[in-house]
């Protein structure tokens, strides 16, 4: 019998939208120069993980004025939790 039982979400099952998503799971809320920096992307990569992220609905965007600047803070949605969650789950099961 296979004891590998779920998918695995193809949003998730990408090595730097699963670090993106442990991220901001785990500190709640970040910017894009801080993520873009601790994972080694370019603007490009950036945005476009991101958006991925974004459309899937497990993160969310908010532009704030800081220090005369517009940063954009990205957090993880209870969507997004939960699916990181199911995920994590689904990954143990598989590998146990």
């Amino acid at each position: 019998m296979n004891a590998f039982t779920g998918e695995l979400d193809r949003v998730l099952h990408q090595p730097i939208r699963t670090k993106i998503m442990a991220y901001l799971v785990a500190c709640d809320e970040c910017d894009f120069t801080t993520i873009k920096k601790l994972f080694d992307l370019n603007d490009g990569h950036m945005t476009t993980h991101m958006s991925e992220l974004i459309e899937s609905g497990y993160v969310e965007a908010e532009k704030a004025l800081v220090d005369g600047k517009v940063k954009t803070i990205y957090s993880a949605t209870k969507k997004g939790k939960k699916a990181f969650e199911a995920y994590v789950e689904t990954l143990k099961n598989l590998i146990l």
